[in-house]
């Protein structure tokens, strides 16, 4: 019975290092996304991209037909040497089942690295199967006050497919 015992204990302590001591998981994981890009007169740049973030289980049974997926869609504005100036993002979460889609929740964020722009106002709000954040930002140069307005808007349709 003692041997018995023994090997059991062994065989969880075995266990229990090769499971303790498993490949660690990458710091940074980075998602798929999709980029486009359109040129500005002035050599400028605004860089659109929608960010496939992980599936996080909602919530939702699995034998459900009704999906739910958040999204993130974000657009920099880029000098012509790549640096940004400034970006406006919209996350937004949507259910789906094949027949219709709903976006249930957005919000949005900023970023002004660049110190000739600032961020003069920022708004989101959702209807039907989309979602928009519009971000107004301002150059001052030279006495001189600039405003530029961009519009972010995220869809999603019937299936799942996000733009």
């Amino acid at each position: 019975m003692k041997k018995i015992v023994t090997l059991i204990t062994l065989s969880v302590l075995t266990l229990g290092i090769f499971f303790s001591t498993s490949i660690p998981a990458k710091a940074t994981t980075i998602f798929p996304s999709k980029t486009s890009i359109v040129m500005l007169e002035d050599g400028n740049y605004l860089e659109t991209t929608i960010i496939d973030e992980p599936k996080v289980p909602s919530g939702i049974s699995l034998l459900s037909a009704t999906k739910t997926i958040t999204r993130t869609k974000i657009t920099r504005f880029k000098n012509k040497n790549g640096s940004i100036l400034w970006s406006v993002s919209i996350t937004a979460t949507f259910t789906y089942n094949g027949s219709t889609s709903k976006c249930t929740s957005c919000s949005h964020s900023t970023t002004c690295p660049s110190s000739t722009w600032k961020i003069k106002s920022v708004s989101s709000s959702r209807s039907g199967n989309s979602a928009t954040a519009k971000a107004i930002a301002t150059r001052s140069f030279n006495n001189i006050s600039e405003n530029y307005t961009k519009t972010v808007t995220i869809k999603c349709d019937k299936n799942g497919n996000v733009s």
